[in-house]
């Protein structure tokens, strides 16, 4: 296989240059157990991405896409990386690069825990991820069920969560309207929030809650990287201090409401119901109660919808071992060529590997 990383096209000055380094040295690893497998890799770069560790001599140095073209003209890539693939300048290198012949990889931040997986997908990340309105198949084997349960018991052990939970069988719990409703607020710059959020304010979000769902408490935590959103006095409305732990403040409340994000996951690992407003790369697989501009929302619709436990087991396990990848072992070829990614760009590309 021949394969292009990009990092950074097309990137505007007001987005982090320390996280497209971050993703080159990503790619630098990755690219090293290509290279070991067998397989020819080269790199794009935005320059104020590079980072020393790139070979000069298999990297192309622009700012934007205007060489891109050429680039895929005379390396002729099977597939082509990039970070998320939402920005105008990630869609600008997708359509190259399918105009080329070649196929899109999409890279983006697990979930257990985030700083430490990455998971990739042919389709796109977050809401466009191929995940979206899938079906998988139920948990059987004891050798996956063991690792589901691995994950999920050294999730529950980091997150000193204080409530009680079966940590052999996933169990997700009715809302409790009783109790407040934790609301994990999002940062508003963020592409989740301008692309695919049928609310892009904060204060829209809990405008639209406190309407719907005027006799509920509410618990409401700033993002950490948007932690002072600019949010009316709502009388059933608490917030939350974002410098306290998430976990001690999500165990008081009966449930959870929020628009795509990790919160929303971790909180069905949890054994939380969880309302999923707008897409996400969990809609309709039937690990959240999804809701849609115009459907009906209210403390009875609420206290009365069940999530389905199989489908919620399923997803999980997907994301969480079979999706996601530690990051330590992207440079590794051994895991490289186990992983789900390299079982799907071999079927994309239709042959054999043992061959190879």
């Amino acid at each position: 296989m021949r394969i292009l990383f990009t990092i950074g096209l097309g990137i505007f000055p007001e987005q982090r240059v320390d996280r497209w380094r971050m993703v080159a040295r990503l790619f630098l690893n990755m690219s090293q157990a290509f290279e070991a497998l067998g397989h020819q890799v080269f790199f794009m770069s935005h320059p104020e991405a590079l980072i020393p560790e790139l070979p000069a001599h298999l990297v192309w140095v622009g700012a934007d896409h205007e060489h891109l073209d050429l680039l895929t003209e005379s390396f002729k890539p099977d597939f082509v990386f990039t970070w998320n693939g939402s920005s105008p300048g990630d869609r600008v290198t997708a359509t190259l690069a399918s105009a080329a012949g070649a196929k899109m990889v999409f890279a983006e931040q697990g979930w257990m825990p985030q700083k430490d997986t990455i998971y990739f997908d042919m389709k796109g990340t977050n809401a466009n991820c191929s995940t979206r309105n899938s079906r998988f198949a139920a948990v059987t084997s004891l050798a996956d069920q063991a690792r589901f349960n691995e994950i999920r018991r050294n999730f529950i052990d980091m997150s000193k969560f204080r409530n009680p939970i079966n940590v052999t069988r996933l169990e997700i719990r009715p809302f409790d309207m009783s109790k407040a409703i934790f609301v994990p607020l999002q940062d508003e710059r963020d592409l989740n929030i301008l692309l695919d959020s049928p609310f892009k304010s904060m204060q829209a979000l809990l405008q639209f809650l406190t309407e719907k769902l005027p006799s509920a408490k509410f618990l409401v935590r700033p993002h950490p990287k948007y932690p002072n959103p600019q949010l009316d006095t709502f009388d059933n409305v608490e917030v939350a201090d974002p410098k306290k732990s998430m976990f001690d403040q999500l165990a008081d409340c009966g449930g959870v409401i929020g628009i795509n994000s990790t919160t929303l996951i971790e909180s069905a690992l949890l054994g939380y119901s969880v309302v999923s407003l707008g897409g996400s790369l969990a809609t309709g697989t039937g690990l959240f109660l999804d809701w849609a501009p115009g459907e009906e929302l209210s403390s009875e619709v609420l206290a009365a919808r069940r999530v389905d436990q199989e489908a919620a087991a399923a997803t999980l396990h997907h994301l969480l071992c079979v999706k996601q990848m530690l990051r330590e072992d992207l440079g590794d070829p051994g895991k490289i060529r186990t992983s789900a990614l390299f079982s799907e760009m071999v079927r994309m590309m239709k042959w054999n590997p043992i061959s190879r």
